[in-house]
């Protein structure tokens, strides 16, 4: 399966994933953020190697090092604030939605039966694309790289739900058999 995001495609292997959803574009999604106006969702939601449920944040930050830079720091507008608020309300939408869709209902029930298991693993995936892919960074000085610092708030912020919290990209792919993505357009803007 096929899901466009921006100017990304993540091409999802059907023999290790099922239940893809475009989750921010799903009706029950949709019903969730119109009667509660700040809720803000996922990308992608999907179920890998038929135990995990894995939620996929992406963003595309190519071409716009300076102007995203502020987001790599503290306070409201902090990069890490907003994702993992995202996954906390992407929680909140497959709980409701598990009870009450008309739409999706198998696919949420699917990924509730999911985080009810201890046994299953849930994955909250921050997709991070830049200028300079997180491979080619220099591992020397991890401890002062914006991702680690960017990854250690994610994790803090969102032990109560999951240890699974990554931060990657194309060159750090770490479902690289089973998911590839295309950059769809050479022109950054």
């Amino acid at each position: 399966m096929t899901l466009q995001e921006k100017d990304l495609q993540f091409v999802f292997d059907d023999s290790h994933w099922t239940g893809l959803l475009k989750f921010d574009e799903t009706k029950d999604y949709k019903n969730a953020s119109e009667n509660l106006p700040e809720t803000k969702g996922v990308d992608f939601t999907g179920v890998y190697q038929k135990h995990s449920l894995v939620l996929i944040e992406v963003k595309d930050f190519r071409g716009h090092r300076i102007k995203n830079k502020p987001k790599f720091t503290d306070g409201p507008d902090a990069l890490w604030l907003k994702v993992a608020q995202k996954y906390k309300n992407s929680v909140a939408v497959i709980v409701g939605a598990a009870r009450n869709s008309t739409h999706e209902k198998e696919t949420f029930q699917s990924y509730l039966e999911i985080l009810k298991n201890e046994g299953k693993q849930f994955f909250l995936i921050l997709w991070l694309e830049q200028d300079t892919p997180l491979a080619m960074k220099n591992k020397k000085l991890k401890s002062n790289r914006q991702e680690y610092l960017l990854l250690q708030d994610l994790k803090k912020s969102l032990k109560w739900l999951t240890t699974k919290v990554n931060v990657i990209d194309a060159s750090v792919n770490m479902f690289k058999e089973s998911l590839t993505v295309n950059f769809t357009s050479d022109s950054i803007s």
